[in-house]
């Protein structure tokens, strides 16, 4: 079982494009929030988010899918400085998030806020990207700070950190140079024992200051390796955002290069191998500049840039809702923002399962910003069976600590791999499970089981996939 995950309650599994719905759920306004360039997260109840300004100096905020309930739930100040430009996770008790100076814990309700570290140079400074955790620590990068000089200001080149959910425990695990990547914008995710990102700068191309790298580390500050250089012209330049998994190929978007300037999507193994652009951002006809990240339905992958589109009142474009492939092909521009309807979304979509929610940094009645709701026609992965020897349930579904997936007696598979998928689409538990062995449990009726311990991971949705051959059963589970 992997060990770190990213802590985000977003149903990400969708299905097929048509009769789409834009609903803008709230009109940031300077006392409510301005400006917010992260993700949301769900709950199963509430939405919430944090902006990088209004209120007194940013805010945190719930709002239910809805559009109704909007609650301001901290103000930042002059004591607790905002800033702030990720996203908040959650461990079901606490979220957790950073400011441009500090990262701080704060309970669902507003209450019990406390600052686990200040940013002071050395370890770290100004941080774009998200935390992860493992449930003892998280786990972060700053695009500035720590001990290696990146440019004539005498900006440090940024950090990976660790530090305990008490805030106890900071480990400086990198440092960034020139050489190696430097300023990431964006999160770490978790694949196979290694940590894996991207850094906006830095590494062989691109002088003087790089076109940007993908790596990887050990979550115990180890084994740093380059993966790849992004070249500018081709591969794009300037990575950001956060890559995602299908358990197969990594996936991300640059903010520039490739062939016409304004960025690129692409997907890489996790050994640096098999590299692959799958799109050349264009402008008005399929977006420009992306900042936030991907998300994955398990057929397309689903995001958005911050400029580009058909829209004439943004200079460059409002930006764009858009879907592709993993192989490249079936691109579809979803939705122009407008001035009116919200632009220059900065950070990424999350979904419960029927909508896409996301936010603009401006755009709106106030153009500070909006909050919205994006409903892509039928919602939902397929949970059908494509072949009946593949057949199965899972249950209990809410779950707390384990599942159990059932077969009929007929429908027990010869071999197969099971798998576990996060709202990320990355892949948090897999095995090859083989009738007549250990993994099974007979049952009285003459079907078969299988038990798995699911009580280390995050509560949210999970898709049980089981696969044989060219078949392919999927099941929805959530766990509480």
């Amino acid at each position: 079982m992997k060990g770190i995950y990213i802590l985000i309650y977003s149903f990400l599994y969708l299905g097929g494009i048509g009769n789409a719905q834009y609903t803008k759920l709230l009109d940031f306004s300077g006392s409510n929030g301005a400006n917010p360039s992260g993700d949301l997260i769900y709950d199963g109840i509430f939405l919430y988010g944090i902006t990088q300004n209004g209120g007194t100096n940013g805010v945190i905020f719930k709002i239910k899918p809805d559009g109704s309930g909007y609650s301001k739930l901290f103000d930042f100040d002059a004591t607790t400085i905002g800033g702030a430009h990720g996203s908040l996770i959650s461990d079901g008790t606490f979220f957790y998030g950073m400011t441009a100076q500090s990262i701080f814990k704060i309970k669902p309700d507003g209450t019990g806020y406390f600052k686990l570290l200040d940013f002071i140079g050395a370890n770290g400074l100004d941080p774009l990207g998200s935390l992860i955790s493992d449930g003892t620590f998280l786990y972060g990068m700053t695009r500035e700070g720590g001990t290696n000089i990146c440019d004539q200001y005498g900006s440090g080149c940024g950090v990976i950190f660790k530090i305990k959910t008490d805030g106890t425990g900071y480990s400086k695990l990198h440092d960034f140079s020139l050489a190696n990547g430097s300023g990431p914008r964006g999160a770490l995710i978790y694949e196979g024992g290694f940590l894996y990102g991207t850094t906006w700068e830095g590494g062989a191309n691109c002088e003087p200051h790089g076109c940007g790298v993908i790596f990887k580390i050990k979550p115990d500050g180890t084994g740093y390796s380059d993966l790849y250089d992004f070249d500018g012209t081709i591969s794009g330049a300037g990575p950001v955002g956060s890559l995602i998994s299908d358990g197969t190929f990594l996936y991300g978007m640059t903010m520039g290069g490739g062939l016409n300037g304004p960025g690129t999507i692409f997907k890489i193994k996790p050994d640096g191998t098999g590299f692959s652009k799958l799109l050349d951002f264009s402008g008005t006809a399929n977006g420009s500049h992306p900042i936030g990240s991907l998300i994955y339905d398990g057929t397309f992958l689903y995001g958005m840039t911050r400029e580009g589109g058909t829209s004439t009142n943004c200079g460059s474009g409002c930006g764009v809702i858009f879907k592709i492939k993993p192989d490249g092909t079936g691109y579809s521009k979803l939705l122009d923002f407008t001035s009116a309807n919200g632009s220059d979304p900065m950070g990424s979509l999350i979904s419960d399962g029927a909508f896409l929610y996301g936010m603009t940094r401006t755009g709106g009645t106030n153009n500070m910003g909006v909050i919205f709701s994006f409903r892509a026609g039928t919602t939902g992965i397929n949970e059908t069976d494509a072949s009946a020897s593949l057949s199965m349930t899972v249950y209990p579904n809410p779950a707390k600590n384990t599942i159990t997936i059932k077969f009929a007696s007929a429908d027990t598979p010869k071999i197969a791999t099971l798998k576990i998928n996060n709202s990320l689409g990355a892949t948090v538990y897999s095995e090859v499970v083989k009738e007549n062995t250990n993994s099974f449990t007979k049952e009285i009726n003459g079907s078969t089981s299988l038990t798995i311990n699911v009580v280390a991971l995050p509560k949210g949705v999970y898709f049980v996939e089981l696969l044989q051959g060219s078949n392919c059963s999927v099941q929805k589970f959530v766990l509480q």
